[in-house]
């Protein structure tokens, strides 16, 4: 006799934060075609598009067949393939501008740091999940590394290695999303902010005891900063010519931007313009209001993802989708921040706008896994 099997079809997602992604898509597409058309091939283009096809393809193929509950079982070892490549990342990778962060294979590189920060995000959401009570309940800030000793000795070990690869862009984005998981699922807020002061320290003490070149980039943000209003610029130097050229093309913009294709920053005054400081051409050639909409299109995902969440029954789902909000969502206040000098320069880049394929990938890695958690099923 034939059993019976019962088949799920996935009817519906949520359709807010599907067409947001496509539309940062599109804007991505059109910035890089404009970046790239001013410079001597279009090969970075015709990349980026590559990288597009495939990060898409590749995020509507988790939303339509993974089973993230019935994959739990795979978090940890998550976290030990983001380990290992870590490792591998500092022993073969490539040395670039004094930080070794990527692996190359030819056509593509990759950045193991951007795979860590989704392994702990689906690494928190597990034990999260199962502990949950146990978190209310810690209210003295020795007792966390005893009751979360995987939490504790996991993250310290991911984000030394990173640190160790000199990229700790990806360390503030990736630690101020745990953080927000934290506080979302409910630890008291003075072990969260004990736990906050203790990063701001060791941070510090990398900035004022590591690489020069950290010190350097604060003495700069102090010179630019909008929040040191008494500048000396008499001090400048050729170490800050990005984050002068970033707020000259910014304030050169205004409210309506010079116009597409009329900039000034991409024809090589701004090194960057693909990557760290996109956001910058954004600004000069669509003004204020161009700017603004990209901003506010990634803060509609981020906070349609929020709300979704909190429909979740499931609580693993819940922390999953508000985790993988955050990562993203943390990696744009980081990237606007420093293009308008908000945050002290630091390299990462823009979600879906920017150029680079390691990055796409997981932040369309991310939205497929959000899109999968608002999926609405029909068992048949």
């Amino acid at each position: 006799m034939k059993r019976n099997r019962l088949s799920t079809y996935i009817v519906g997602f949520d359709r807010t934060i599907f067409l947001s992604y496509l539309a940062l898509c599109l804007i991505g597409l059109i910035v890089m075609v404009d970046i790239t058309s001013v410079q001597s091939s279009m090969a970075y283009f015709y990349r980026h598009l590559i990288f597009l096809g495939i990060s898409g393809t590749v995020a509507i193929f988790i939303l339509y067949f993974f089973d993230f509950p019935k994959l739990r079982f795979t978090n940890t070892w998550l976290v030990y393939i983001a380990i290992i490549m870590l490792i591998w990342v500092l022993l073969k990778g490539a040395t670039i501008k004094g930080a070794t962060r990527q692996l190359n294979f030819g056509f593509f590189s990759f950045q193991p740091s951007f795979f860590a920060r989704i392994a702990l995000v689906f690494f928190f959401a597990n034990v999260l999940d199962k502990k949950q009570q146990l978190l209310r309940d810690t209210k003295n800030i020795m007792h966390f590394p005893k009751n979360f000793p995987e939490l504790t000795v996991l993250t310290v070990v991911v984000f030394g290695l990173i640190l160790w690869g000199k990229h700790l862009s990806a360390i503030i984005i990736g630690a101020s999303a745990l953080l927000g998981m934290l506080l979302y699922a409910g630890i008291r807020k003075r072990i969260l902010l004990i736990i906050l002061a203790a990063g701001l320290i060791a941070g510090m003490l990398v900035v004022t005891k590591g690489d020069g070149f950290r010190m350097q980039r604060l003495r700069t943000y102090k010179r630019y900063s909008l929040f040191f209003p008494e500048r000396d610029l008499s001090t400048a130097s050729d170490a800050d010519y990005q984050v002068r050229e970033s707020l000259t093309a910014l304030t050169s913009g205004g409210f309506l931007g010079t116009g597409i294709a009329r900039g000034r920053a991409k024809h090589y005054y701004l090194p960057e313009a693909r990557t760290d400081y996109v956001y910058t051409i954004i600004g000069e050639e669509t003004g204020y209001l161009g700017a603004m909409v990209v901003f506010i299109l990634h803060s509609i995902l981020f906070f349609a993802t929020l709300k979704m969440a909190e429909k979740q029954e499931d609580k693993y789902l819940k922390f999953l989708a508000a985790g993988m909000g955050l990562n993203i969502y943390c990696n744009v206040l980081v990237n606007t921040g420093v293009a308008m000098s908000i945050l002290p320069p630091t390299g990462n880049t823009l979600p879906f706008i920017s150029y680079g394929g390691s990055a796409l990938l997981m932040d369309s890695i991310g939205v497929g896994v959000i899109l999968n958690v608002s999926a609405q099923r029909r068992t048949l």
